[in-house]
């Protein structure tokens, strides 16, 4: 029997990229930690000769074998192949299938790499992580009414990587900085507020941040930007602002992004729906028809 500290390999096998596999793995493997994992993906295997090859390895090394096929037969075959072997398996994807096939009542088309499909919604992706990348940080104020969204908060307030991720869901996100004492732009208070949505954070939290990244940019240097008591005043500052201005407030305090990607969705009656075909629809909601009152 292998011990504790005794290197684990694990392999992923897909018909697609493999990227859903791997991210359902890794999470699991957050919950083991100490424990040497080596983590092999082979991506595209379609053919059953392929498919023996790296089983015999898996057999070699002892690993645990995971796979993601969207067809019948290779998932049969991996059951079989794995028995005979003596290798441990894991299906992610089949029981899913069979489980969705009984509640819709349909078969599955068991096609690979559909989730990757270069189609309409891949292109819309595309255009989403140019406009978070032109529109970041304040940058072209003017095409923010091109926006599904536009994310305000003061520094480090974790915007710019929000509408990155969103921006990969489709969503085209701008981002704009508040600076202490100056007014919310124009261009902002010139959207409907239902596509406005404005970050917050703890005091301490945010300080613990700045103080990080000045650690890393100017080692030593203490400064009101990374101050406690001047966050704090800032952050209040920020707070009575956007109640101002009728701007909705999430709040990113030791949250991961994905949970505040889904409270900015819901906050703006985006939940539960894919971004738009085209940019600027409205939300929906009860805050939809509301006016903001310019400060």
């Amino acid at each position: 029997m292998l011990g504790v500290s005794a290197e684990r390999f694990l392999f992923i096998l897909s018909d697609s990229t493999g990227d859903t596999a791997s991210r359902v793995v890794r999470a699991a493997l957050k919950q083991f930690i100490g424990r040497k994992i080596t983590i092999r993906r082979f991506p595209n295997v379609l053919r059953k000769s392929e498919v023996r090859r790296i089983l015999g390895e898996a057999a070699e090394c002892g690993a645990l074998v995971t796979h993601t096929f969207a067809a019948t037969p290779l998932r049969r075959m991996m059951v079989d192949e794995c028995e005979a072997l003596g290798v441990d398996t894991l299906d992610l994807f089949g029981p899913l299938l069979d489980s969705l096939e009984q509640f819709l009542r349909k078969k599955p088309q068991e096609e690979p790499g559909l989730l990757h499909k270069i189609d309409e919604a891949y292109f819309r992706r595309i255009d989403a992580v140019e406009y978070a990348v032109m529109h970041d940080d304040g940058k072209h104020l003017d095409g923010l009414k091109h926006a599904d969204l536009v994310l305000v908060g003061v520094s480090r307030t974790g915007k710019t990587p929000l509408s990155v991720y969103l921006a990969l869901e489709g969503w085209r996100v701008g981002n704009v900085p508040l600076v202490h004492g100056q007014p919310v732009p124009k261009q902002i208070l010139d959207l409907p507020p239902e596509r406005v949505v404005g970050l917050f954070i703890d005091p301490q939290r945010l300080a613990e941040i700045r103080r990080s990244r000045m650690d890393y940019l100017a080692p030593g240097t203490r400064m009101a930007y990374d101050d406690h008591e001047a966050v704090r005043d800032e952050l209040m500052w920020s707070r009575r602002l956007l109640a101002r201005n009728r701007i909705r407030v999430v709040d990113v305090t030791q949250r991961a992004i994905e949970e505040t990607a889904h409270l900015v969705l819901k906050a703006v009656g985006y939940e539960g729906s894919g971004p738009p075909k085209k940019s600027g629809r409205k939300a929906k909601g009860k805050g939809a028809k509301r006016t903001r009152k310019k400060a």
